[in-house]
C-alpha cells in the first residue's frame, strides 16, 4: 500500500495559489494551466516557445509534496517514451558514423537474433512495425519492473515469443523495439548506452540537465512522481529504471527540451536524408521516436511520455518553430491536450 497523501495543503496538486512561477508574459496560459490544477488534474511545469524566444514558463504544485516543496520551472522529471526520440538519434548517428544500415537485417548487428527476426530491420524497431510483442503487455511485467535488468535480460524475456505480425505489415507500439535498439548501440559502440547518449548527445548539444536516470543517484532538482489511488494521491508505485532503458530511461527540464527540439528540427544534427527518414511518417503516423501530423505551412512533431508518477509531452511545429513542452508529476491524461492548446494560443497571440 503507498502512503496516503489526501488532497489538502500538502497535496502535490495544490492551488493556482500555491505555483511557483518563474517566467510569464501574459494571462492566457495561465487561464489554460489554472483550471487543471485546481481540479486535480495536473502538477508541473509547462513552457512555450518561439523558437528560442520563450513565451511562457511556469510551474506548478509540488516537487515534492511531504516537505513541501513547490515545483520549479528547473525541475528535473522522468519524460518515459520522450526518451525515443533520443534513441532514434542514437541509431541516426551511427548510420551516420557508416556503422549501421537501417534497412539491413538486425541479425548483422545483434547475433543472438532469432530466425523469427531475419526479416526485422532497425526501421522497423524504430517505426514499431517489427511485430515483436510489447514488454510491456508480457503478464509478468507488473511483477518484475521493480527488479534490476541488463538490456540482456530484458530482451530474453520477449526473444523467442512469435512475432504478432509480418515485419512491415502493421504498425504496433512496442517499447520491446526500443530496448533492441538501445542493444544494438551498445554492440555496434562499445560502450553503455548511457554512455553513448552523454557522449553524442547530450555532451555536444548543451543538454546538462538530461540524463539516464537512476534510482541511486544523488539528482538535484529531482522531482518526485505521484499517482492517484483509491485511497488519495500518493506516491508512484517503484519501477527499476534498468527496464525502460531505450524506451523510456531519461530525465530532462523543460528548457533542455526545448534546446533538444531545436538542435533536432531547426538547426539539425544530422544529416538532410537521415533527418528525412526520421520524419517520415509509417503507420499511425509514426516516424522514428516522432508522432507527425500535418498542418497548412509544416508538420507537426510530437511524443508523449508515460511513466510510474510521470506524465509528458513534448511537441514542435514546423510552421513557426513553436515549441510547447509539458512535464508532470503526476499520472495524467491531460499532457498531450494541453501541449496542443499551449501552441494554439502562441500561435494566435
Amino acid at each position: 500500500m503507498v502512503p496516503h497523501l489526501g488532497v489538502s495543503r500538502r497535496a502535490i496538486l495544490g492551488s493556482v495559489a500555491l505555483a511557483a512561477a518563474c517566467r510569464a508574459q501574459g494571462s492566457g496560459y495561465d487561464e489554460l494551466v489554472g483550471p487543471l490544477v485546481q481540479g486535480h488534474e495536473f502538477s508541473g511545469t509547462v513552457l512555450v516557445s518561439r523558437g528560442t524566444s520563450i513565451l511562457f514558463e511556469k510551474a506548478y504544485g509540488y516537487a515534492d509534496a511531504e516537505w513541501d516543496v513547490p515545483n520549479t520551472v528547473d525541475g528535473k522529471y522522468r519524460i518515459g517514451s520522450i526518451s525515443k526520440q533520443f534513441t532514434a538519434a542514437c541509431i541516426l548517428l551511427l548510420a551516420q558514423d557508416g556503422k549501421l544500415d537501417l534497412d539491413a537485417p538486425v541479425s548483422r548487428y545483434y547475433a543472438e537474433a532469432p530466425a523469427s527476426w531475419k526479416r526485422i530491420t532497425p526501421h522497423h524497431l524504430l517505426t514499431h512495425t517489427s511485430g515483436i510483442p510489447e514488454l510491456l503487455g508480457l503478464p509478468d511485467f507488473q511483477a518484475r519492473k521493480a527488479l534490476p535488468a541488463t538490456l540482456e535480460e530484458t530482451i530474453a524475456r520477449f526473444r523467442n515469443l512469435p512475432l504478432e505480425f509480418e515485419p512491415g505489415a502493421q504498425g504496433r507500439y512496442s517499447n520491446s523495439g526500443y530496448v533492441l535498439l538501445a542493444r544494438i548501440t551498445e554492440l555496434l559502440a562499445n560502450r553503455t548506452f548511457a554512455q553513448f547518449v552523454q557522449e553524442r548527445l547530450l555532451t555536444p548539444l548543451g543538454l546538462a540537465n538530461t540524463g539516464t536516470d537512476t534510482h541511486r543517484s544523488i539528482l538535484p532538482h529531482r522531482v518526485q512522481g505521484y499517482a492517484r489511488f483509491r485511497e488519495g494521491l500518493g506516491r508512484a508505485d517503484y519501477i527499476d529504471m534498468s527496464v525502460a532503458t531505450g524506451g523510456g530511461s531519461l530525465y530532462s527540464t523543460a528548457a533542455d527540451l526545448l534546446r533538444w527540439s531545436i538542435a533536432l528540427h531547426k538547426t539539425r544534427f544530422l544529416t538532410p536524408e537521415l533527418y528525412r527518414r526520421m520524419t517520415q511518417p509509417t503507420f499511425h503516423n509514426y516516424g522514428y521516436g516522432l508522432e507527425i501530423r500535418d498542418e497548412d505551412g509544416g508538420r507537426i512533431f510530437g511524443h508523449g511520455g508515460g511513466m510510474e508518477g510521470f506524465s509528458a509531452f513534448l511537441q514542435y511545429r514546423e510552421r513557426d518553430g513553436l515549441v510547447a513542452v509539458v512535464l508532470a508529476n503526476l499520472n495524467t491524461n491531460v499532457t498531450g491536450r494541453l501541449a496542443n492548446q499551449l501552441a494554439d494560443l502562441a500561435r494566435r497571440g
